[in-house]
């Protein structure tokens, strides 16, 4: 199992060495910064998005989940934000064969089926206003 990140940069880059597997959980723990501004999590897959988590509150307070597949997004699947500024969070993402399951603070966010392989995806992305402690990965059954 890869060691967490421990406190990784924002905007930053992250290289998965073990890749990414079936059974795979990926976990955030972080603090929403000052309001009004967004946060993104994705993960990539080569020059693609296989998972692209948008949290808003600039125009709608909502979490858009999508993939960037050859520089065109697919359809944006929306729900509402459930995070609040200055609050600490936890985000797990984990993988299923057919899709990647999403909860935040341990509710459900959403299920967002896979657009590309998940065992192509090799980094993660962070990009906006969020400080993120650490990201841990682990098993689950």
């Amino acid at each position: 199992m890869a060691a967490p990140i421990l406190n990784p940069a924002c905007p930053g880059s992250f290289a998965l060495p073990y890749g990414v597997r079936s059974g795979l959980q990926i976990a955030f723990n972080g603090l929403v910064k000052h309001k009004n501004k967004d946060f993104v999590i994705n993960l990539l897959s080569g020059g693609n998005i296989a998972l692209h988590m948008s949290f808003r509150w600039e125009k709608d307070k909502i979490v858009a989940i999508n993939a960037k597949i050859d520089n065109a997004w697919g359809n944006e699947i929306r729900h509402s934000n459930p995070l609040h500024h200055d609050q600490a969070f936890d985000l797990q993402v984990r993988v299923y064969p057919g899709h990647f399951h999403i909860t935040t603070n341990g509710v459900l966010l959403g299920d967002f089926p896979h657009r590309l392989p998940f065992e192509s995806i090799g980094a993660i992305s962070l990009e906006g206003n969020v400080h993120i402690n650490n990201i841990q990965f682990s098993q689950f059954h």
